[in-house]
């Protein structure tokens, strides 16, 4: 039998060399790959170009060490994700990357789920996402470079599907108590890069390692970002000048992080924040603004430095024209209207229904 249904898949029996010859074994996740595999192999076996396929004995942790060593150290967080792959492996058992299967990470994943964090919290599925995420991508990457040789074991696997987080940002009304607050403190430091980050949607990050030679002509030029997309914000000359106003006239403007700071400053202007929304509150609070003043979507992307429109959609529910047809075209407005109308061709039933105007 060529090709037969498995517990685990898709197994392919063949002998590429006809009878006698060596015999091959081996698993796919889908019938389309398996008939693929095996048709590779005879093709391979008619040019007289086929080898027997190596035994595959790495484990989870030798892939990991093999992907950063041909790829991971070239991404700016290929250390993080390596820290993050590692402590995965170690959750996992660190099998044999053979036994990683769909089904096995899914046990993994239910697993998972049912844990505790050291703070004693309930496992997040977002960071079960994640891992995912990173692992799934670290097998894509292998088959690409050709150091796995076998299918990506978590291709077609869903992730857990998350409801759409509140999008939080500040009102006008917290981002004065904000200002006041680290006016205060004579923070100068914190000050100013919080207002860059209100001003130009900047990541706490970008601002905090802005150089004096990447403001220029009015406009502030972050590089090095997250996504590697070098982008220039205009900004007002007065913030202009507070910026540079004492600072070094080249090399970094600011000497510290500020974030403890800016943690104590939003404590005592009682604002309250989820987990996660420390310093990134005020990108989501430029990008809320910017919307709600009735700014252009396709602007935003570019200002923000998106790579795609989907990621900046998440601002467009707040623009005024979206708010004010959900007042004006809802079926409640639609029978007061149609109410209207006809109390007053009630009255006066000469009157012209398309010259009654309704609010």
């Amino acid at each position: 039998m060529a090709i037969r249904k498995v517990t685990r898949g898709w197994q392919v029996d063949i002998q590429p060399e006809g009878r006698g010859g060596r015999r091959v074994r081996r698993t796919f996740q889908t019938k389309r790959a398996a008939e693929q595999f095996k048709v590779e192999q005879k093709a391979l076996a008619n040019t007289g170009e086929w080898r027997a396929p190596e035994r595959e004995h790495r484990r989870l942790l030798d892939l990991v060490v093999d992907w950063f060593d041909l790829y991971g150290f070239t991404l700016k967080d290929g250390e993080n994700r390596k820290t993050k792959l590692i402590s995965l492996c170690e959750r996992l058992g660190n099998p044999r990357a053979t036994n990683i299967t769909g089904e096995s990470w899914l046990r993994y994943r239910k697993k998972r789920l049912e844990q505790y964090s050291q703070r004693g919290k309930p496992i997040n599925p977002n960071t079960v996402n994640h891992e995912h995420a990173y692992l799934s991508a670290m097998f894509g990457t292998l088959i690409k470079l050709r150091s796995w040789k076998r299918d990506n074991p978590l291709r077609g696997i869903p992730k857990i599907k998350l409801d759409e987080p509140d999008l939080i940002y500040l009102e006008l009304e917290e981002i004065v108590r904000l200002l006041d607050e680290l006016a205060a403190s004579r923070n100068l430091d914190v000050l100013v890069i919080t207002k860059l980050c209100l001003a130009t949607g900047a990541r706490w990050g970008e601002a905090q390692r802005l150089e004096a030679q990447r403001l220029r002509n009015g406009q502030v030029h972050f590089i090095r970002t997250k996504n590697s997309k070098a982008r220039a914000i205009p900004i007002a000359p007065e913030l202009e000048a507070e910026v540079r106003q004492g600072r070094p006239q080249t090399g970094p403007l600011f000497r510290i992080s500020g974030y403890d700071a800016f943690k104590h400053a939003v404590s005592r202007a009682n604002i309250c924040l989820p987990d996660g929304q420390l310093t990134h509150v005020l990108r989501h609070t430029f990008a809320s603004h910017f919307m709600i003043n009735d700014g252009n979507i396709l602007k935003l992307k570019d200002i923000l430095g998106h790579k795609t429109l989907a990621m900046t959609m998440r601002y467009a529910k707040l623009a005024p024209r979206h708010l004010s047809q959900a007042l004006e075209k809802n079926p409640l407005q639609t029978i007061q209207c149609q109410q209207s109308v006809n109390a007053v061709m009630k009255k006066d039933p000469k009157k012209n229904p398309e010259a009654i105007v309704t609010f």
